[in-house]
Parts: C-alpha cells; sequence; structure tokens
C-alpha cells in the first residue's frame, strides 16, 4: 500500500508539472461562467468531483443579467449531480452537469451536458485531486434576428430592412465534443487555517465551433485557463471566513474574481453568511462588485448574489447587472468509522 501511495503522489506531481507547461505554453475568458462560482464546482474544475465530505451532492443555479440593455436578458441555468465512491484510505468520485445559456434577443443557445470522474488521496497530509471531464455542446440560435450587409437599406425606415434577403444559409446550429481536465489541493497548514487551489484547463481538443462547418483557425475553440485558490479561516467558534478567487484566461479575454464570505453560526444547524466579489478584466479593468448572502441548515445551502456593474456599460445599464441564486444539498456520508475492538491477548 506504502508504494501505491508514493507511485500515487509521482504521477499527480508529474500531472501538476505537466499542467503549468501546458498553461505557460498555450494559455492565451469565459464562457459560460457564474459569481458564486464555488456553488457549481463541476463547471469550475473536473477535480472537483466529489470532493466533499457525503456521498450525494446535488446542485442547481440560476442567473439573468442584461436586462437593462435587452428587453430579453441573458439566463444561465445550471444542474449538478455528484456521488462519491470509497476505496481503502482513496476516494473518487462521478459527476454529470448540464447547462444552458441562453443570450439575450437573438436566441444563442448554448447547452452542454458533461460527464467528469476524479480521484482522490491524503499523501503526506496534503489532499489531492484530479479529474477529467467530457461532453457535448450544442449551440442554435435564430438568424432571422440577425441582421446583414445584403440587407443594409441606406433610403429606408431603418439602417437594415429585414425584407431583404440576408444571403446566409438557413444553419443555426453546431455540435462538438469537448474534453476538460484539472488538479486540486488542499491541506490543513494549521489548527484554524485550511487552503486550497487547483488549477484546470478547457477545450483541450481545441473544437472547431462554426454554424456553416468552417475548420479554420478563427473558427477553433481556443484552450481555457481555470485558476483557484480558497481557504478556511476558522476565527472562533462562531465565525469562519471564506476567501475565494477565480482567474481564468482565454486567449486576450481576461476574468479575476476576488473576495470572500464571512460564516456566522446562528445555531445549531443554522449557518448564514455574507460576503463580496470584486471582479476584473485586465484589458478592460474593474467591471462588477457582487454583494452574496445565504444560509446553510443542516444539509441545504442556498445563496443569492447581485452584480453591481461598474464597468464603461454603466451608463447604459444604470449600475443594474446580474442577479443569481443558488442552491445545494449534501446527503450525510456513509463513511465507516474506524472503530477499536478490544480483545484478549495471551
Amino acid at each position: 500500500m506504502e508504494k501505491f501511495v508514493q507511485n500515487t503522489f509521482s504521477v499527480v506531481r508529474a500531472t501538476l508539472v505537466l499542467f503549468f507547461f501546458v498553461v505557460a505554453m498555450n494559455a492565451v475568458s469565459q464562457e459560460i461562467h457564474f459569481s458564486q462560482f464555488y456553488a457549481n464546482p463541476l463547471s469550475i474544475n473536473p477535480a472537483n468531483t466529489a470532493w466533499y465530505d457525503g456521498n450525494l451532492r446535488v446542485n442547481a443555479m440560476y442567473r439573468t443579467q442584461w436586462r437593462a440593455i435587452d428587453s430579453k436578458p441573458y439566463q444561465t441555468v445550471s444542474v449538478g449531480l455528484e456521488k462519491q465512491f470509497q476505496f481503502y484510505d482513496f476516494s473518487y468520485g462521478m459527476g454529470v452537469c448540464f447547462l444552458r445559456d441562453e443570450s439575450g434577443y437573438v436566441g444563442l443557445i448554448n447547452d452542454k451536458i458533461l460527464i467528469s470522474g476524479a480521484f482522490a488521496a491524503n499523501v503526506n497530509g496534503h489532499n489531492l485531486s484530479g479529474g477529467i471531464q467530457t461532453g457535448l455542446v450544442y449551440k442554435t440560435t435564430n438568424i432571422t434576428h440577425y441582421t446583414y450587409n445584403n440587407q443594409f437599406d441606406l433610403g429606408g425606415e431603418s439602417v437594415f430592412n429585414r425584407n431583404f434577403e440576408n444571403g446566409e444559409q438557413e444553419n443555426g446550429r453546431l455540435f462538438h465534443l469537448a474534453i476538460n481536465a484539472g488538479v486540486l489541493w488542499d491541506k490543513q497548514l494549521s489548527s484554524n487555517f485550511i487552503a486550497k487551489a487547483g488549477i484546470s484547463l478547457f477545450n483541450i481538443n481545441t473544437p472547431y465551433e462554426s454554424f456553416y462547418g468552417v475548420e479554420l483557425e478563427d473558427t477553433e475553440q481556443p484552450l481555457r485557463v481555470a485558476i483557484q485558490g480558497g481557504g478556511k479561516y476558522t476565527l472562533n467558534p462562531k465565525i469562519t471566513l471564506q476567501p475565494n478567487l477565480l482567474f481564468m484566461r482565454q486567449e486576450k479575454a481576461t476574468e479575476l474574481l476576488v473576495g470572500g464570505n464571512v460564516d456566522y453560526v446562528f445555531k445549531k444547524d443554522f449557518i448564514v453568511y455574507g460576503g463580496t466579489l470584486f471582479r476584473y478584466g485586465f484589458s478592460k479593468n474593474y467591471d462588477a462588485s457582487i454583494w452574496i448572502v445565504g444560509a446553510k441548515y443542516k444539509r441545504f445551502n442556498i445563496g443569492a448574489s447581485y452584480d453591481i456593474n461598474v464597468s464603461s456599460l454603466h451608463e447604459a445599464t444604470n449600475c443594474r447587472g446580474a442577479f443569481e441564486v443558488s442552491l445545494t444539498y449534501l446527503t450525510p456520508s456513509w463513511k465507516r468509522s474506524k472503530v477499536k475492538i478490544p480483545c484478549e491477548r495471551f
């Protein structure tokens, strides 16, 4: 068993080296994303699969944004289910996640169904997990809601006349395979502080995305890199700080979310929390401030957040951004407790 642990640690270490090498060579953000990213673990890192103290985990999220700009807001929905298994001192898990994102008036719909698996082990006090995820991405759109060069009408009542032929092929759907992977680490650094970090890669297979089946460099879905950080700091039996960080990069697009929550034990089995996150895009500077409130009751966790837009769009949005709600349910762990049975000695 000791040799197996050493081999496992060597594999994980080699994987980490490989991941950072790939990032350095290819990281060049964001697709579907949430402000409460920590409540949607499967969409952030496949290594999060079954990374919890429990048996089953079910979570759901809903996000709506940009109602101030478009008469039909952008809406995003996510549902996830995970199951944990035990193998001696190791654990592994399987999970499935469904995501749907609908972009406003044009009706661009992005559906994803992703299946993930992960393996976790404790090596010399370090908790390590590695996971892989694969699934299908299906996109559709209503091309009649777009305008094209052929519909330009300078003498008309508006600049574009939808009665003109658009000259485009009637093809508004595509699908492709997605392959993602990630690793996670956490460790109890002191009696009251646990640190956590991870890195994940999305679109490893760099699929092509074109409604007309064009396979060119411009239609290749680039690699997306996500780096997570956080922890848990217990101030006293009543108050716990939970810092969170997420950095994502895809080609020239970047996003940084940094902040945290404060948990307060109101009474047994009932915790309330609140916090804030700040979103930055390095090429577009400060984007939004996010305010979070929530509660944990027994095995349930519900959270709500609101993004206050302070980017250059704030004049059009009147600082209105996105509303988001999350719900998580975790069933109790079924791990067997180690029991010492006294016996007579001869």
